[in-house]
């Protein structure tokens, strides 16, 4: 009886599929007209490097359902977080194994339809293992935190990267919508900043920006604050502030104006429709300073938020008038 040598990898070729085989071969019965044996060397398996190969042979699937697993998910440490079809519904607990093993992770999460309310409370059910925190690293800064009850968007990794290559020497910040850290951290690890006021509004976010900075041995620069940043006190305090939020970050503007210093920056995120950009978030930062100027120093995409709606930060230099 032929069967597939799942030691060797397929190779495509002149728009022919070869498939290694170990055994007998009956060609009319098992392959069916157009098929052909020939003789090939084939490419050990373990060249390869696409995982998704592995995970089809580990699951315990019916072949044709073998085709509908995710090609792509979310890895945050030894944490998984999988978007599968519903046609794999029923064979769940037996794909979440597949993946868990293949992937050598401890834990394996369906995401179940992206975040809801005001604290972006991520939506999924866990399907494998029973531990869903995770230390993460990106970009030399480690990141720890509940995979099932926060948020981290790896679309968001370029914008991580490039706020902690901002030059801000000597400077305070105000982080207005800390989270975990996500750019309060990356600032301290790689700048040299004087002070970071990181204020997060969310308890468990709160827990987890405090373990991070521990974490990563920023403790005499990120200063963690737990609450509502509408109440952080003081005027023109800040060199900068960050307000790495988006859906309502415009009904914020008005603190991040009372914080910041005249010749001081704003990073501002935005969720805008294409069609009003750029302006409608430049029009909102000028807007909360009538009595000043707002200088647009940079703009850039940040990722697709939905379809016709992108995420986008404009950098502002603010300068007050009395």
């Amino acid at each position: 009886m032929c069967a597939v040598d799942k030691t060797k990898s397929i190779i495509e070729e002149g728009g022919h599929v070869i498939i290694p085989t170990v055994g007998p071969l009956d060609i009319g019965s098992l392959l069916g007209p157009g098929a052909d044996v020939v003789e090939r060397v084939f490419p050990h398996r373990s060249s390869r490097n696409d995982p998704i190969d592995d995970i089809r042979d580990e699951a315990e699937l019916p072949e044709p359902l073998k085709l509908l697993l995710p090609v792509k998910w979310e890895q945050f440490g030894e944490v998984l977080v999988l978007r599968l079809p519903h046609e794999l519904d029923e064979h769940e607990d037996e794909v979440a194994a597949a993946y868990a093993s293949v992937l050598r992770v401890k834990s394996v999460l369906r995401d179940e339809g992206g975040v809801t309310g005001d604290l972006r409370t991520p939506v999924v059910r866990l399907l494998f293992g029973t531990d869903t925190v995770a230390v993460h690293r990106e970009n030399e800064v480690l990141y720890k935190f509940d995979v099932s009850k926060l948020m981290f968007s790896s679309g968001n990794n370029d914008e991580r990267a490039r706020v902690a290559s901002i030059g801000c020497d000597d400077e305070i910040v105000v982080d207005m919508f800390a989270g975990i850290g996500y750019f309060s951290i990356p600032l301290a690890v790689h700048q040299r900043p004087r002070k970071i006021i990181a204020c997060e509004l969310n308890p468990v976010s709160h827990s987890y920006l405090v373990e991070n900075i521990r974490l990563n041995r920023v403790e005499g620069i990120v200063e963690p604050v737990l609450g509502d940043n509408r109440s952080l006190e003081g005027e023109s305090v800040a060199d900068r502030v960050l307000m790495g939020y988006v859906k309502t970050t415009h009904e914020y503007l008005s603190t991040a104006f009372r914080l910041v210093k005249s010749g001081g920056i704003i990073h501002y995120h935005e969720t805008c429709p294409c069609e009003l950009l750029p302006a409608r978030p430049v029009e909102r930062l000028q807007a909360a300073n009538p009595r000043g100027r707002v200088d647009v120093i940079g703009f850039r995409e940040v990722k697709s938020y939905s379809p016709g709606v992108s995420h986008v930060v404009v950098d502002a230099r603010v300068v007050k008038r009395a």
